[in-house]
């Protein structure tokens, strides 16, 4: 079940209008993305709108929605919203029964982590979030060819490098990304 009504209303109101527009952008790209690599386009482009939603929501309130949901917090997660929205936003989805796909809440839930053993919608919804049209990194656009011909290859460049800047930088790495490229690397 999808309710993608009620989930652009909820968009609108939860979102700044920044936030709202690379929604979209990201909506776009994850069903551009999902033609390519044969994944349900529909799915694809509801779970870029919603991958964001709690995004703009205040540490504690995305912590109230994931401790009412059961969610068990890693040390790197607590306090981290850049780590929280995702998983927050898979549960509101769930909560305010916007969708109750499993695939798309967790596609939501890994888009800024990874993990191992992603679905092909999970790995288009991450890479759709970094390639939107208003991205202007500096390889940005070797990132855009690369996810539309390799995607597997895609996400082990950029988790290859978001390891790499988080290490630099000395800020924790969540264990999810570890484990995703390690699984990446041993696929065939």
């Amino acid at each position: 079940m999808r309710d993608e009504p009620r989930l652009l209303a909820s968009l609108h109101q939860r979102l700044s209008p920044s936030r709202l527009a690379h929604s979209l952008n990201v909506a776009d790209s994850a069903a551009a993305l999902a033609r390519c690599h044969g994944v349900d386009e529909l799915a694809a482009y509801f779970a870029g709108l919603a991958h964001d939603i709690c995004k703009c929501d205040s540490v504690d309130n995305m912590t109230r929605i994931l401790k009412n949901s059961g969610y068990t917090f890693l040390d790197c997660e607590c306090g981290n919203a850049k780590l929280l929205h995702a998983p927050a936003g898979a549960e509101f989805l769930r909560l305010e029964r916007l969708c109750n796909e499993a695939d798309i809440l967790n596609a939501m839930r890994y888009h800024t982590t990874g993990r191992a053993g992603m679905s092909l919608l999970e790995k288009v919804v991450f890479m759709a979030d970094l390639i939107s049209a208003e991205r202007d990194y500096p390889d940005v656009d070797i990132v855009r060819k690369l996810a539309f011909a390799d995607l597997d290859g895609a996400l082990r460049y950029v988790l290859r490098y978001i390891i790499s800047d988080l290490t630099g930088n000395g800020e924790t790495i969540h264990p999810n990304s570890v484990e995703c490229l390690e699984w990446l690397d041993s696929l065939p």
